[in-house]
């Protein structure tokens, strides 16, 4: 069972990261420093250096090495963020919970989780038979158990 929601798990990753490449292609690339933008900084660094001072191949590599790391991590942040917003979302199918309702925020809505969807990045709850974002979460309760144990005393 556990192999059957780690491959669903999987699925979703993968899903998600094909849509942030589809929304990539449709928005354009990102407001973020790229590779190749640092490597133009560093030749613009190197043409208007002292030339008396230069600066040593040592220190152009430590700050390459600098930018890939920081930039992996970023990297890394946005996978633990998707996996973490996978995991969150589907550890409430069968839970009860209370949301605002997107259409007006003054209503509640209440029912059980019946399944997770993604759409645009964004994890959204399946709450009778309709969509809705996980944003809006207020509360989360265990569904409730009927108890059939009938208790019958013996007077003897």
């Amino acid at each position: 069972m556990s192999n059957s929601i780690q491959s669903q798990i999987t699925n979703m990753q993968s899903y998600t990261n094909i849509q942030k490449a589809q929304e990539q292609a449709i928005n354009g690339a990102s407001k973020e420093m790229g590779q190749d933008a640092f490597l133009l900084l560093m030749m613009e660094q190197l043409k208007y250096q002292d030339p008396l001072a230069p600066v040593g191949n040592t220190e152009f590599l430590a700050q390459q090495a600098a930018f890939t790391q920081v930039s992996e991590l970023q990297k890394l942040n946005d996978a633990m963020s998707v996996n973490s917003q996978v995991t969150q979302a589907c550890s409430l199918i069968g839970k009860m919970v209370a949301m605002t309702d997107p259409n007006d925020a003054t209503k509640f809505i209440e029912g059980e989780v019946s399944a997770v969807t993604f759409s645009g990045g964004s994890a959204q709850l399946v709450i009778n038979g309709s969509e809705y974002p996980m944003n809006n979460l207020l509360a989360v309760t265990e569904m409730p158990t009927s108890n059939n144990n009938t208790n019958t005393e013996n007077n003897s």
